[in-house]
């Protein structure tokens, strides 16, 4: 048993929740899910131990807090009172998740050994489980059509970030609710708390000369644009630090990404924890970014975020289109280039606009149904009927695959046999003349 899950393993105080996701990567949305959670239901279930899993082991002070790996899900499911899963982008079966990211034993299915496995073995225990708004990225395959329907009509829970993912779903729901919520990144103000700067921002400013008003840019190529023209405006910059955020540093995201556009920029030696991160948005006076979370955050703050505009018709429109409901969210575009001071007269933190209020009662309303779902019962965990009926079709699900495959491979050698003929009589076309 790994450390970590030894650590998992130790009594701890209330109900044991588990949570699924890709906790084990640098990116800063991803991280944050866990310590969003853990505040909010530990507000309406008392004390709790939420145990992060995902494919690889981490702990402090390495990570900013302790993931398990899949690997230890199957001994410790019988010790877990429900399943959380997301958020995030993680419903989904294409296999680029992140450069190198994969699972740490082969007999765990990439992707869904993150998302889909957990919830098929909570429901196997009659473990309660519920969805944290993930959202659907790319096509579900005929194959797991029977997967996803148990998964989506036995969740005691369902939610998504947005509307594409709820109608991906739809079609998989007999007599499930699937319910459109906030991404839960929009809380991260109270995680934060208040408008006293912690002990570790002020270490941190000071040390990097951050006393004066400064913008958060993020460390992309992305933001080659806002760069050229902070270069350019020297002038109208010169009240302003520019700090080099990266949101992702898995996806290559680092604090060299714009120093041949931008010189003397501030960056930092190290990558901060989430929740220092969302405290160097919310005492920004703005953001220039692409990131999704980055953009949240400062939205949450009351931060004006400008997007470089060429990310807004990217091929993850969809997922950005929540920020067109927020006032305080700026294409930066070619408009700002040539009047710069109307750049400048947007910059500056103000209370968080009443579309940010709004979502965050949206998001109460989420967290008090999800705590609901998660409560006990009074009676003993069993799994549903359903789920019974399922793993009684899965041989004859796994006959028939395995029937469409031999059925696949002799179309494939009908169709390829001319072909065959044809390159017999080549070779005996080239014998002969030679």
């Amino acid at each position: 048993m790994s450390d970590t899950a030894a650590k998992a393993h130790t009594p701890g105080r209330g109900r044991r929740l588990g949570i699924f996701g890709t906790f084990d990567v640098e990116n800063y949305g991803d991280l944050l899910f866990p310590l969003l959670a853990e505040a909010e239901l530990a507000r309406r279930l008392g004390p709790l131990t939420l145990l992060p899993f995902s494919y690889g082991d981490k702990s402090p002070p390495d990570w900013p807090y302790a993931v398990t790996s899949l690997t230890e899900l199957p001994a410790m499911a019988g010790q877990l009172d429900g399943v959380i899963v997301g958020g995030g982008h993680i419903i989904r079966f294409d296999k680029e998740i992140a450069p190198g990211y994969a699972p740490p034993v082969p007999d765990i299915h990439h992707p869904t050994g993150y998302w889909l496995a957990p919830m098929l073995v909570a429901l196997g225990r009659g473990t309660p489980v519920v969805w944290n708004a993930p959202a659907v990225y790319g096509d579900i395959p005929a194959w797991a059509e029977p997967l996803m329907k148990l998964a989506v009509n036995e969740s005691r829970y369902v939610s998504v970030r947005d509307e594409p993912s709820r109608q991906a779903l739809l079609r998989f729901a007999d007599t499930a609710e699937i319910n459109v919520v906030p991404d839960t990144a929009f809380g991260v103000a109270r995680l934060v708390g208040g408008h006293q700067p912690s002990p570790d921002f002020l270490r941190l400013r000071d040390a990097h000369g951050l006393t004066d008003p400064y913008l958060v840019v993020q460390a992309t190529p992305a933001a080659r644009d806002f760069a050229r023209f902070a270069r350019d405006q020297q002038k109208l910059f010169r009240d302003y630090r520019l700090l080099i955020l990266p949101a992702g540093p898995c996806f290559g995201e680092n604090n060299s990404a714009l120093s041949d556009e931008l010189p003397g920029i501030v960056g930092l030696p190290a990558w901060p924890h989430p929740l220092l991160l969302a405290e160097l948005i919310g005492q920004s006076s703005a953001v220039v970014a692409v990131s999704l979370h980055l953009s949240i955050t400062a939205l949450a703050f009351g931060v004006p975020v400008f997007r470089p505009a060429q990310s807004l018709n990217d091929e993850y429109a969809s997922k950005y289109a929540l920020l067109s409901e927020f006032d305080g969210v700026f294409p930066f575009d070619a408009e700002d280039r040539h009047d710069p001071r109307r750049f400048v007269g947007r910059l500056g933190r103000r209370e968080p606009s009443p579309a940010v209020s709004a979502t965050l009662r949206r998001l109460d309303e989420h967290w008090d149904r999800m705590a609901a779902a998660l409560r006990p019962t009074g009676e003993p965990p069993s799994a549903s009927e359903a789920v019974s009926r399922f793993w009684q079709t899965v041989p004859g699900l796994l006959e028939a695959r395995d029937g469409q495959m031999a059925r696949d491979h002799n179309k494939l050698r009908r169709l390829a046999a001319p072909l065959r003929y044809l390159g017999r009589l080549r070779r005996r076309r080239v014998k002969a003349e030679s």
